[in-house]
């Protein structure tokens, strides 16, 4: 299989594209990746929409979409265009089109783009036909360009960009019969319809494989760009991770599908997708970008010598063949490839055990909270950090401290001794302690638990020394952590060499990088060959670095397979660490450990209070630990965009809800004042039900 989706996984480089112009905003080529939000305002509502309009310009929204259901919708944009000339507002319009391609004809007229989504433009599910004939296909394909190439031809006549916004969960009968609720069917999807508009010329297009599901988001992004380059096309990239939800978990989720397809080099403009305010989006999205346009600046003025920002108008493509030869280089001939970027598949270890943890294999994930910041009062905050986290059912399955010194280690034991923790322990011999391990082994031997260190050492005769007390140490059946240095993957060999010498196959391996992706992965391709156990560890300055940092790093490495023990610290409270560890496991779909919202960000389609229903439902299922609830403003987005949720509560009509059980509806209509109870009701018929303690 062709797993190649970038230049290269081990290092970074944006992606090149065509530039798709909307407007005066040109996306894609060299261009800055673009920040975009959408009005939740009716748009038939004139006056909210330039209201909304105005402040997400002000914030620094470079697009604003806004929602065009109804011929009412479609006819109130030249008045919204009237407004907003008249109030000097600028920023380019994208007109948001499902299944009614009359309105989208009308709507083109008054937007810089369209989107379009083929799963329902021309299309309504029927799931009439299971087996589609090679003929009966090709005949479907003949009806959908009759009625696509009309728009395509208006827009390509006024120079409207468009996008071809593929959705999970709402691809069209025609592809789910013959590719299934897939990423392969999501990018076929939107392959059929570039084709069609490709047959007259047109080309500009922007693209997206959105889900609420991490993974899958991910996977069929990779996937379009692996065929886009079999394919030869150079289109840009539209990233979201739709229905993200509110919070620190809607932040989370975003920035694990976004930023590490970003982190990869791919995308062009983002939306970051929060049942909030609009205007709240923004500082999200600016937050996600930053760094990937700072990278994607520099990497080009190392190449070209000039500024990426002097360079916009020119075309690009020739340089980025060139770039993407020249990432060929020996710089990464050390490291291949050793994952199927399509498809979840954890990287293998074997099981080691420590006290009553069990890691690698089929066994979770492990979680474990760094103690290192803990300067007194271990038997204290340590209690404490237990008793809050119990009743959350997110405990720490191993605790990690530096030990500096023999006062800490005596601490420590004291802590130990008294077996206030059913944790395994972690210890980082820092300093003189890991040159005196001899005089320590005795102590430590007492412990449950496995020793990290730097394999770094003075001499030839203190490395002996240290390995000899390791070997002693392996023999009553402990672990050893590696922590590498990026600067010393050269020695990875020579300490695989000691492992083996030394029979200490109880090893894991981890690092101390600031390059979390790419540092990780040159890591695991060393070790594709053996069964050790991977600790993915980030160390951060802030909450807010950390949730965003580790969030792309670590929830992109955990979707690609690598990670048996996830290890996250920054200054705080002991509890956040914890928290913050279990909810990027969330977000990648690897461990739920509590409810799973999906939930729209509202737009002028909805039918209820989206913010304030969604904390209500939350409020009444929040201790149903990893049941998955959408809650979604309208049939557009229900039954397709909540594609794995376990139960959708849905907006049908003002005041009414649909409640479906997976994609099923079970009760329509439901009066929006009885429909938590009818929700509740459902959710124990089906026994997914447990009182909250």
């Amino acid at each position: 299989m062709n797993t190649k989706y970038n230049t290269s996984p081990f290092e970074y480089n944006r992606r090149i594209t065509h530039e798709v112009k909307v407007g005066n905003v040109g996306i894609g080529g060299l261009n800055p990746i673009r920040i975009q939000s959408m009005t939740n305002a009716d748009t038939k509502d004139v006056e909210a929409t330039i209201r909304q309009i105005r402040e997400l310009q002000e914030v620094g929204s470079e697009l604003v979409r806004l929602t065009v259901p109804t011929s009412q919708d479609a006819e109130a944009l030249p008045i919204i265009r009237k407004r907003m000339k008249e109030e000097n507002l600028t920023v380019p319009l994208v007109a948001d089109i499902h299944f009614t391609p009359s309105i989208a004809m009308k709507a083109v007229e008054f937007v810089e783009k369209v989107r379009i989504n083929p799963g329902n433009f021309a299309d309504r599910k029927k799931f009439a036909i299971l087996e589609y004939t090679d003929k009966e296909y090709k005949l479907e394909l003949e009806r959908i360009s009759e009625t696509f190439l009309p728009l395509v031809k208006r827009a390509k006549e006024l120079g409207v960009a468009m996008r071809i916004g593929t959705n999970h969960g709402s691809l069209s009968d025609r592809i789910m019969n013959r590719f299934g609720d897939t990423p392969e069917g999501m990018v076929e999807s939107a392959l059929e319809f570039i084709r069609i508009a490709e047959s007259i010329g047109y080309k500009d297009i922007i693209v997206s494989m959105k889900a609420s599901n991490t993974q899958i988001m991910i996977q069929a992004y990779r996937l379009l760009i692996a065929r886009f380059l079999e394919l030869n096309m150079t289109y840009p990239l539209h990233l979201g991770v739709t229905e993200a939800g509110d919070g620190k978990d809607g932040r989370i989720k975003s920035a694990i599908g976004i930023g590490s397809l970003l982190d990869d080099g791919l995308g062009d403009t983002i939306r970051v997708s929060l049942t909030e305010d609009p205007v709240l989006e923004i500082p999200v999205a600016k937050i996600i970008v930053e760094k990937y346009n700072l990278l994607h600046s520099k990497n080009w003025e190392n190449l070209t010598g000039k500024s990426a920002s002097s360079e916009i108008n020119s075309t690009p493509i020739q340089a980025s063949e060139k770039r993407n030869q020249d990432s060929k280089d020996s710089t990464n001939s050390s490291f291949k490839e050793f994952r199927n970027p399509f498809q979840y598949s954890r990287f293998y270890a074997k099981e080691i055990s420590l006290n009553s943890t069990k890691m690698g294999e089929e066994n979770p994930i492990r979680v474990e909270v760094d103690c290192s910041q803990l300067k007194s009062n271990y038997e204290k905050e340590i209690s404490e950090l237990f008793l809050k986290a119990a009743p959350l059912s997110i405990l720490p399955e191993s605790l990690h401290f530096t030990i500096r010194n023999e006062t800490e280690l005596n601490e420590l034991a004291t802590l130990r001794n008294k077996e206030i923790v059913p944790a395994a322990f972690s210890f980082l011999l820092q300093g003189e302690m890991a040159n005196q391990i001899h005089d320590q082994l005795s102590q430590l031997l007492a412990f449950d638990k496995w020793v990290s260190y730097y394999p770094h050492f003075g001499s030839e005769e203190e490395k002996e020394i240290f390995l000899g007390a390791i070997s002693s140490f392996h023999k009553e059946n402990k672990s050893i952590e590696w922590i590498i240095k990026p600067s010393e993957f050269s020695r990875i060999p020579e300490i695989l060499e000691d492992i083996q010498k030394w029979l200490l196959s109880n090893s894991i391996f981890s690092l101390e990088s600031s390059d979390l992706t790419r540092d990780y992965r040159k890591l695991s391709s060393f070790l594709s060959n053996y069964d050790y156990p991977i600790s993915l560890s980030s160390v951060h300055g802030n909450q807010e670095d950390a949730l965003y940092e580790a969030s792309i790093g670590l929830g992109g490495l955990l979707i690609d397979g690598i990670g048996d023990i996830l290890r996250i610290s920054f200054p705080c409270e002991i509890f956040e660490e914890l928290s913050l560890t279990y909810d990027i496991l969330q977000g990648s779909r690897l461990r739920l450990t509590k409810t799973e919202y999906i939930s729209c960000p509202s737009c002028g389609r909805t039918q209820f209070d989206l913010q304030d229903t969604t904390a209500r439902i939350k409020k009444r299922t929040n201790h149903l630990i990893g049941v998955k609830i959408a809650v979604m403003g309208c049939i557009v987005n229900g039954p397709g965009e909540m594609a794995d949720a376990d139960f959708g509560y849905v907006g049908a009509a003002p005041g009414k809800v649909h409640l479906y059980k997976g994609k099923e509806i079970i009760m329509k209509n439901v009066p929006e004042d009885i429909a938590d109870e009818k929700l509740v009701e459902l959710i124990k018929n089906h026994d997914m039900w447990v009182e909250a303690k």
